[in-house]
């Protein structure tokens, strides 16, 4: 489309519609700026105080995990933990916030029993078990948690940005531009109109003298 419009009248008809369209446009971006920004700052104030919950879980964890390394010695918690078996049923869906499409990771599944676990229960001590529930609770809940905070802060400030930029452009740019072409085209048809009744009156003028067109 063309944002060049000429001097008609019909031309000023197509530039108020896309003048309108524009300034709606404006309104709806300032909006969903202003939503998605709450969520963001919500997104942040969680996404904080996870950080917090992590900053104190996991030294608690590692604490414990010494203390058992303490108890059977390094190399039977290293065999422990390389004969571990391994949980891969991570998911990955994805969410529809605001509008925003962003990716979630979900993890649902339960620690296996203990005799299932892959280490040998008769090498090791209910200290490993305790710590191993312990670490895959934590996994499970606030690890996931604060990587799926940390993926809707990235989106939601993405987000923001190509708001920001595509207001701006309205703002700056294209109504501006569509304001002064129109105050330019009105002042041309104002000019038109006034040469047309200044033409009609000569014209007028013209026939009296002649005394074709009497005036009543």
């Amino acid at each position: 489309m063309s944002l060049v419009f000429k001097p008609t009248r019909y031309e000023l008809i197509k530039l108020n519609k896309l003048l309108n369209v524009a300034l709606r446009s404006s309104r709806i971006l300032k909006q969903r700026y202003q939503l998605l920004n709450q969520e963001l700052l919500k997104n942040r104030d969680e996404l904080k105080g996870i950080a917090i919950k992590i900053n104190t879980e996991l030294p608690r964890i590692y604490g414990l995990l010494d203390k058992v390394e303490e108890e059977l010695g390094e190399d039977i918690v290293k065999r422990a933990a390389a004969a571990t078996t391994r949980l891969d049923d991570v998911g990955l869906t994805w969410d529809n916030l605001k509008g925003v499409l962003m990716p979630k990771i979900s993890y649902s599944k339960s620690l296996p029993k203990i005799e299932d676990r892959g280490y040998s229960p008769f090498e090791t001590s209910e200290s490993l078990d305790q710590v191993s529930e312990l670490m895959h609770e934590f996994f499970k809940t606030t690890l996931i948690h604060y990587v799926n905070l940390s993926v809707r802060q990235r989106f939601l400030t993405k987000e923001l940005k190509k708001i920001e930029i595509r207001s701006k452009a309205l703002d700056h740019v294209l109504i501006p531009g569509l304001s002064l072409q129109r105050k330019k085209i009105m002042s041309k048809l104002e000019e038109i109109e006034r040469e047309e009744l200044s033409r009609k009156k000569r014209v007028k003028q013209l026939l009296e003298s002649r005394g074709i067109f009497t005036s009543s």
